[in-house]
């Protein structure tokens, strides 16, 4: 659905310009739940931000809690506000893998 959207994107470790990635996609799709992941495999981490728009919020999906369960995946954590969030970790292996547990979580939290 358009509802979700879960995207890496190559920022490497650069939190601001994956800020500015979510500005832009969030723009496009103001109703819509985004989490971005940027992987930097020159400095081992894995950065996750995260937008959750208001309707979807009350239906259930805290961006909070969506990228602790995406941070757990590339080992680290995460947490903010059910409309925004951020976190990371250093497993940048499992990139994909956090992309694939993101959307699962997203899905079983909006029906």
């Amino acid at each position: 659905t358009g509802e979700v959207i879960v995207a890496e994107v190559p920022a490497g470790s650069n939190r601001e310009a994956l800020l500015a990635a979510m500005d832009a996609v969030h723009s496009k799709h103001p109703g819509a739940a985004i989490m971005l992941l940027s992987a930097d495999t020159g400095e081992g981490k894995v950065t996750i931000v995260a937008k959750v728009a208001d309707p979807l919020v009350k239906r259930g999906l805290k961006a909070g809690d969506w990228v602790r369960e995406a941070s757990a995946v590339v080992g680290g954590k995460g947490g903010g506000r059910p409309d925004s969030a951020q976190g990371g970790g250093t497993d940048v292996s499992r990139t994909v893998d956090a992309v694939g547990a993101a959307r699962t979580f997203a899905s079983s939290k909006l029906g």
